[in-house]
């Protein structure tokens, strides 16, 4: 069994919170340095105000699906480590002597129980692959209407 507790501790969260950090400045100094500042400087304000729009929205989007990432991979991890029926369902399932009704009803049980903790995360991740689209039509929303 995983103990999560240090998950907890503040220093990691600090940790986490500043690699965050500085991943988001590096990702903002890269899109100004080479995205927006050369379309300024060749003077195309058109396409800078829709990657001035975009670029965000496609960063929001990028974030709650990191997120999402985590809820689903940090809620799956607490539900194997964690939960007794799923250990019993596996043992149920790896006798191959049992009724194959038996088997099912294990089976079937361990598949319930991985949707329903699967369920916020996926939420989270449709959420963030909904936004990212909705950035990327931004970003071309000239070459789309022509």
């Amino acid at each position: 069994m995983y103990n999560f507790d240090g998950l907890r501790n503040p220093i990691f969260k600090i940790m986490v919170f500043s690699v965050i950090a500085v991943l988001i400045v590096l990702v903002l100094w890269s899109v100004a340095t080479e995205t927006l500042v050369p379309l300024y400087n060749s003077k195309n304000y058109g396409e800078l105000i829709y990657n001035m729009f975009g670029i965000p929205v496609l960063l929001l989007g990028v974030a709650i699906f990191g997120y999402g990432c985590w809820v689903f991979t940090i809620d799956t991890a607490k539900l194997l480590n964690n939960n007794l029926q799923i250990a019993e369902n596996v043992d149920i399932i790896r006798k191959k002597t049992l009724p194959k009704e038996e088997i099912k009803a294990a089976r079937k049980e361990n598949i319930s129980l991985l949707l329903s903790t699967w369920k916020k995360g996926a939420v989270w991740l449709l959420v963030g692959a909904i936004i990212i689209t909705a950035g990327i039509l931004i970003l071309n929303l000239k070459r789309i209407l022509g």
